[in-house]
């Protein structure tokens, strides 16, 4: 065993010998030429130019030139108007003939309603007078008659008002949608960008004081009504 080890240790100093030496063999020799290089690579290079410099240098001192100043920009006016919505309703053709149509219906109805009425009070005071000397089942039978005769009153009173509300809200409506398309032309033609109900203004600046269209607005709707 202790041969064995010896020899082991022996083999392995050999090998390592024997690789050194080859490593030493096929190093490659050193030329006058290649110490020439190796000597200028050592040498110090140049000191660089500093940033400072460099800038200076490549910084040509030209003359200065003023800023472009930025053009001018055109200020576009906004026009605003307003209009009093129940003035131009109220004096319109088309709004004077849309309350005379109203006060027709109403005075129509209000009509109708009072001729009822008058047969209610009528038949209430037949009722009264002969009362105490009705049997009760005559006595009942009028109370009936005459409970069906307030109550159709009553329906009738109810489906006027209704049918007048009705009305009312489409005439107010057209109404709406002949003075929106008025304005809407008038401001195409006259280069208005905006124009409100004169209500709905709460603030406006001196420079946005806006023009009162209710007579022009009112013209236009004259004017849309007659050429139809």
């Amino acid at each position: 065993m202790t041969k064995f080890t010896t020899l082991l240790i022996g083999s392995a100093l050999t090998a390592l010998l024997a690789s050194t030496s080859l490593a030493a063999e096929t190093a490659p020799a050193v030329t006058p030429d290649a110490k020439s290089a190796a000597a200028h690579a050592a040498a110090p290079a140049p000191a660089a130019a500093s940033p400072a410099a460099t800038d200076a240098a490549a910084v040509a001192p030209a003359a200065a030139t003023p800023a472009a100043e930025p053009a001018a920009v055109k200020e576009q006016q906004v026009k605003v108007a307003v209009i009093d919505m129940s003035k131009v309703a109220s004096e319109s053709n088309s709004g004077k003939a849309a309350q005379a149509s109203l006060k027709a219906k109403s005075a129509k109805l209000k009509a109708k309603i009072e001729a009822k009425q008058k047969q209610i009070e009528k038949q209430k005071t037949e009722i009264e007078a002969k009362i105490s000397t009705m049997p009760p089942k005559e006595r009942e039978a009028k109370a009936k008659e005459f409970q069906k005769k307030l109550e159709e009153y009553q329906k009738l009173v109810r489906s006027s008002e209704e049918e007048l509300q009705e009305m009312q809200e489409k005439l107010t409506r057209d109404m709406y949608r002949d003075i929106k398309k008025a304005a809407e032309t008038y401001a195409k033609k006259n280069g208005y960008s905006v124009i409100v109900e004169e209500k709905a203004v709460l603030y406006a600046t001196e420079s946005m004081e806006p023009t009162d269209l209710t007579e022009e607005i009112t013209e236009v709707v004259n004017q849309k009504k007659q050429s139809k």
